[in-house]
């Protein structure tokens, strides 16, 4: 109907399980499908992530946690459009609720706390490889200079 034409009110329980129909009935389709896009994107970001790690904890966890991320987005998507019961879980980041909004961001930030510890992690490695190289050069240039 257009921006500011719909009827998100006629929507039960709008606030927290159906928040996602009167998004796409306040702003149509294609908002719909890139809501949708957002969230699928931020699920690649999180699995390529963990395809970075090095450890095998922080790997497993990282993808853990975003499989809990994409399936409480497609039990939300898919009550909603009636693909599956409506189970009343809620759309992260979006719906009504501060025990869901903070999970969520407990869970972006847990992410993020890896992917960062695993980047440090890189560097002091290359560091150490770096000094080692040149440890066993100067090594070498000793061996040389004495004989």
């Amino acid at each position: 109907m257009g921006l500011g034409k719909g009827l998100p009110s006629s929507v039960p329980v709008v606030e927290s399980d159906f928040v996602f129909s009167a998004i796409s009935e306040e702003l149509g389709g294609v908002f719909a499908i890139c809501l949708i896009l957002v969230y699928l994107s931020s699920y690649i970001m999180f699995v390529n992530i963990a395809m970075k790690m090095k450890k095998q904890f922080y790997k497993l966890t990282a993808f853990g946690l975003s499989v809990v991320f994409i399936f409480q987005v497609f039990l939300c998507v898919g009550g909603v459009t009636k693909f599956i019961p409506s189970t009343g879980v809620t759309l992260p980041l979006i719906s009504y609720g501060g025990s869901s909004i903070m999970t969520t961001i407990i869970i972006f930030s847990i992410i993020q706390g890896m992917y960062v510890l695993n980047g440090r992690e890189e560097e002091s490695l290359e560091e150490e490889r770096k000094s080692e190289g040149k440890r066993k050069r100067d090594g070498k240039r000793r061996a040389r200079n004495r004989s």
